[in-house]
């Protein structure tokens, strides 16, 4: 058995050392921080879209479900770019045109609103799973718990943006609209990271294990017998999801 390398131990600091991590920790805890805000912003302005507010909290709740399953299936056929771009662009789009719409008309609003929830949904899915991709192993942790706290000083400030209807019933949605937007363009600067190694040191990106080609050699010890010279090799698998 060979020892595993070991590897030095990060820390908060090595996320802004390197330019390639520094770039991911602010583009992440944007994201983060706009999809939280989106999210709590439409479920606690469930009073002020015109329909019975138990029925609006019911549909907010259901439309969860298939939010957090069929994110699965688009992580897997779009990767995670262009999902965490597309559910944060479309909840984003969904409340700027939520403004345009007259507020005698309560059932079109609530169907924006439901579309909105969503997406937003979808995209926090898929915030979990993309952030936890882009960090290398040793900081890995640390990378996901900067980016959930950005996300919570969005809940904070989700209800105090709601106050701002005082002066104009758009101002909350405009901000809960054009921040998700804004997000979602910044994803145009993160890697792809579906079927990819994941990195483990703060130093770039781990070489890809190597593939088990020949299913026909004996591997009882672990090793299959090399192409050129007919010694044996190691053969690591990797599994991707």
């Amino acid at each position: 058995l060979k020892p595993e390398t070991q590897t030095k131990s990060g820390s908060t600091l090595d996320l802004f050392r390197k330019k390639h991590l520094r770039k991911v920790t602010l583009v992440m805890s944007c994201n983060w921080f706009v999809n939280s805000l989106v999210y709590y912003g439409l479920s606690l302005n469930v009073t002020n879209f015109g329909l019975d507010i138990y029925l609006t909290q019911l549909a907010f709740g259901a439309v969860e479900i298939p939010a957090r399953v069929g994110c699965i299936f688009m992580l897997q056929w779009f990767g995670r770019k262009k999902s965490q771009a597309l559910f944060l662009l479309l909840s984003g789009l969904v409340c700027l045109i939520i403004i345009g719409i007259p507020e005698d008309q309560p059932v079109v609003t609530t169907v924006l609103a439901i579309i909105g929830k969503f997406t937003a949904s979808a995209s926090f899915s898929t915030s979990y799973v993309y952030s936890a991709e882009l960090f290398p192993t040793v900081v890995r942790q640390t990378g996901v718990g900067l980016c959930s706290m950005s996300a919570r000083v969005a809940g904070i400030l989700a209800p105090l943006i709601r106050l701002l209807d005082q002066y104009h019933r758009a101002v909350p949605m405009a901000i809960f609209g054009s921040a998700p937007v804004v997000g979602g363009l910044l994803c145009v600067l993160l890697p792809e990271t579906h079927s990819t190694d994941l990195a483990d040191d703060t130093g770039g990106r781990s070489p890809p294990a190597e593939v088990c080609e020949n299913a026909n050699s004996s591997s009882e010890n672990g090793h299959v017998k090399g192409k050129d010279g007919g010694q044996d090799k190691e053969c690591t698998k990797t599994t991707y999801f």
